[in-house]
C-alpha cells in the first residue's frame, strides 16, 4: 500500500519522549499548533506540580511568560469561537433571538475597547513560591522558581534578545530559573552548548549535539558550585529526564516531566491526530542528525509492525527492538530508505535486516 494512501495514527504519544513527528509539524506546518500545545502543558505542568508543593510549603501559579509571541502578518488572530459566514445566493437577512433571553444594549466600540492595534500576544510560565504567614497570620508568597517553557519566535531574532534579557533579571533577583527547550529546529539560548540545528540554512545538524535540553540556574549560589547548575540533554525516542528543583531551606522538588508530556499529548486529540507514523517527520532529512534519524525510522518500524499485528496502540508507547535500532544505525543507507520509501515495509527482510 502506498504510504500516501495509509495514515497510522493513535491519540496516545508512541514516542518514549518527545514526539518528533509532532514538533516537527508544529515547526513546519502548523505554527499555531505550538501554541496551544504550549498553553496545555504550562497548565499541565502546573497542576501536577500543585500535587506536591502545597504540601511542602509552596505554590505553583501561571504567570505572563517573558516571551512574547508576534502575531504572523499572513495569519488570521487565532479565535476562541469562530463564526464563518456561509452565504447562500439570494438568501435574506435573519436574524436568531434566544427566547426569553435579556437583549444586551447596543454601545459605542469606543466605550469599550482601546483602539490601539493588538499585534502581541504573551504566552504563560510558572511561577513557584514559598507560602508564608506575616505577624498577622496573614498568608504571603514569596518567589522562589520560575519555569519557562521555550517557544520558536524567542531562540531567535529581537525576541531572543529581549527573553534573555528578561532571564538575567529573573536570576539578579534570585530566582531559580529552569527552562524547558522542546524544540529541535531553532539554536539553544545557551551559548555554551552546542547548537543541534546551526543557524545557516545549508548546515545539517550536529553529531555532537543533541535536540532537546532541560537546564536550571540557582542564583543564590556561587556559580562555581556544583550544585548552583543542573542541565539534560537528550535525544529522539528517550524520555524526557527529571529534574530537581531548588527551593527554599535545603528543599526540592524532583519532577517528572515525561509524565505530564505524555499527559498533555493524550489530552488533546488533535495532536495525535496530527501524526502519521505510516510517513516521516516533515523535512526529517535536514532537521535531524543520523543518530536521531535511525531512532525515528525505528521508531515507524515498530508502531508499523504493531499496527499490522492489531495491537492496541492505546497501550503504548512500547519499546523499540534494540537489535533493530543497532542495525538501523549501522545501515544508514536503510534508514533513508524507511524516511523515503513510499511504500510501508512489511517485513524487516524488506530492508535487508534480517
Amino acid at each position: 500500500m502506498a504510504r500516501e494512501e495509509q495514515r497510522i495514527i493513535s491519540t496516545v504519544n508512541q514516542y518514549l519522549g518527545i514526539n518528533a513527528h509532532l514538533h516537527s509539524h508544529f515547526l513546519h506546518s502548523e505554527t499555531e499548533g505550538w501554541e496551544e500545545f504550549h498553553s496545555s502543558h504550562i497548565t499541565d505542568l502546573t497542576r501536577a506540580m500543585n500535587a506536591h508543593l502545597p504540601e511542602m510549603g509552596y505554590i505553583a501559579r501561571q504567570e505572563r511568560s517573558l516571551q512574547i509571541r508576534h502575531f504572523d502578518e499572513s495569519l488570521s488572530p487565532i479565535s476562541d469561537v469562530l463564526i464563518s459566514d456561509l452565504s447562500r445566493p439570494g438568501a435574506m437577512p435573519r436574524t436568531f433571538a434566544a427566547p426569553q433571553a435579556q437583549t444586551a444594549l447596543n454601545v459605542p466600540a469606543s466605550t469599550l475597547l482601546e483602539r490601539e492595534p493588538a499585534d502581541v500576544k504573551r504566552p504563560t510560565a510558572i511561577k513557584v513560591y514559598e507560602l508564608q504567614a506575616d505577624p498577622g497570620g496573614n498568608q504571603r508568597e514569596k518567589p522562589v522558581a520560575w519555569i519557562e517553557l521555550l517557544s520558536p519566535s524567542n531562540k531567535s531574532g529581537s525576541g531572543y534578545a529581549s527573553y534573555i534579557a528578561k532571564r538575567e533579571a529573573l536570576l539578579a533577583n534570585w530566582l531559580v530559573f529552569v527552562e524547558l527547550d522542546y524544540l529541535h529546529g531553532v539554536s539553544t539560548t545557551l551559548e555554551t552548548v552546542p547548537d543541534y540545528r546551526p543557524p545557516g540554512r545549508d548546515q545539517q545538524p550536529r553529531d555532537d549535539a543533541h535536540p532537546y535540553h532541560l537546564w536550571l540556574i540557582d542564583p543564590r549560589l556561587p556559580p562555581d558550585e556544583p550544585e548552583s547548575a543542573a542541565i539534560a540533554a537528550f535525544d529522539v525516542d528517550q524520555p524526557i529526564p527529571a529534574l530537581s528543583i531548588p527551593l527554599n531551606r535545603g528543599e526540592y522538588l524532583t519532577f517528572d516531566f515525561n509524565t505530564v508530556y505524555h499527559q498533555t499529548f493524550r489530552a488533546q486529540p488533535a495532536f495525535g491526530l496530527a501524526v502519521n507514523y505510516a510517513a516521516a517527520p516533515e523535512v526529517v532529512e535536514r532537521d535531524y542528525n543520523q543518530r536521531d534519524q535511525a531512532a525515528i525510522a525505528a521508531r515507524m518500524l515498530t508502531v508499523q509492525k504493531l499496527h499490522r499485528e492489531a495491537v492496541n496502540l492505546t497501550q503504548g508507547p512500547y519499546p523499540v527492538d534494540s537489535q533493530l535500532l543497532d542495525a538501523l544505525r549501522r545501515r544508514p543507507e536503510v534508514v533513508r530508505q524507511v524516511l523515503t520509501s513510499d511504500a510501508t515495509p512489511t517485513n524487516l527482510l524488506d530492508l535487508g535486516l534480517e
